[in-house]
């Protein structure tokens, strides 16, 4: 059943906890790896949260994934409910994400090391905002963290499309996965992740080494996952 127990209404109940959780747990798990990424590649309050918009995205269309292979095979959500069950599908998606993330430090590190042109006034500030467009395309790498992000089953989330399978159909499932990741979308991890950014960019003389600390972030964070998967 939904984890509010006065909503009948699946659906409703599925955006509800997904709004519950993002205060309880989400904010907390995501703002590490999007406040990294942020420093990383360097915002600003507005472009931050542009940033975090990506990162949910991404979560939601793993969420609507999995929502989707629990209505079209209702056995796969039921096989995987104990926790010996789903351990082993846990520790690779952690891999991936734990990999994903260092990837993406990586490229990070290696942007912040470029040494910048001596180039003033206009040129420079053209320079600097193309720079700022292009890295990683339309910001890939926070869509990619949280694609693999959302990939981790997220324990709320299947508890809902196991309640709900018996009476919802495969885009069911899909609807109410989606609604509990965009639930999770409106949480203090918007206004917190923007904050970052705009802090940070208070900072030009030290974006370079904000960028290095970013990348560092970044890998650490990926590195820990990968170790915490293999030893789960």
């Amino acid at each position: 059943m939904s984890l509010i127990a006065d909503i009948s209404n699946p659906y409703l109940g599925a955006f509800a906890d997904g709004l519950f959780y993002s205060f309880a747990v989400c904010t907390a798990s995501c703002l590490p790896i999007v406040a990294g990424y942020i420093a990383g590649v360097g915002s600003g309050f507005k472009g931050s949260v542009k940033i975090t918009l990506l990162f949910n995205s991404g979560r939601i269309l793993a969420y609507a994934l999995i929502g989707a292979i629990a209505g079209l095979f209702g056995g796969f959500l039921q096989a995987f409910v104990s926790e010996t069950a789903i351990a082993p599908f846990q520790i690779y998606s952690s891999f991936v994400f734990g990999a994903v993330t260092i990837i993406i430090g990586v490229m990070v590190l290696l942007k912040a090391r470029k040494p910048s042109c001596d180039c003033s006034g206009q040129d420079a500030k053209k320079l600097s905002e193309t720079k700022k467009r292009s890295r990683f395309g339309v910001n890939f790498g926070a869509f990619s963290l949280g694609l693999t992000r959302g990939l981790i089953l997220c324990p709320p989330l299947v508890a809902l499309l196991l309640y709900a399978m018996p009476f919802t159909s495969p885009a069911g499932s899909v609807s109410i996965a989606v609604l509990f990741g965009l639930g999770t979308v409106i949480s203090p991890l918007l206004l917190l992740a923007g904050v970052t950014g705009w802090l940070l960019s208070k900072a030009p003389l030290f974006q370079k080494w904000i960028s290095v600390a970013g990348g560092v972030v970044l890998i650490l964070l990926g590195v820990l996952t990968m170790l915490n998967s293999s030893t789960a």
